[in-house]
């Protein structure tokens, strides 16, 4: 049994690709609305700390704090922002996708070896 062959209609082809554009350039153009606004704070907020963090270093060294105990204080800072319960939530979550990423790694090359034997 023979299919009936298809009909030669270009203008279906060219609605279907003009929707699939039309449909890009709003998911573009809606990402950039809520994205850039963000960018646009985390730069802010980024300045800002940069620009406190270096005024803090240079009033500690000022004042005679060693560049030791400057460091020290840093790291404790440090080491308390991880230790916080939705840091430890995010490193678990690396961790996961870390390792799922290895097992599939590891699958994909056993039988990429297989497939070459």
């Amino acid at each position: 049994m023979e299919w009936p062959r298809p009909l030669d209609r270009p203008a279906a082809g060219f609605a279907r690709y003009a929707g699939l554009v039309i449909a890009g350039l709003g998911l573009v153009a809606a990402a950039v609305l809520v994205l850039l606004p963000l960018l646009g704070w985390a730069l802010v907020r980024g300045v800002g700390l940069l620009v406190a963090g270096c005024v803090w270093v240079a009033t500690s060294i000022s004042v005679g704090v060693s560049i030791w105990d400057v460091l020290r204080t840093i790291g404790r800072a440090a080491a308390g922002e991880l230790a916080t319960p939705a840091a430890s939530v995010a490193l678990a979550l690396l961790v996961l996708v870390g390792l799922a990423a290895l097992y599939l790694l590891q699958r994909l090359l056993e039988s990429e070896e297989e497939s070459s034997q």
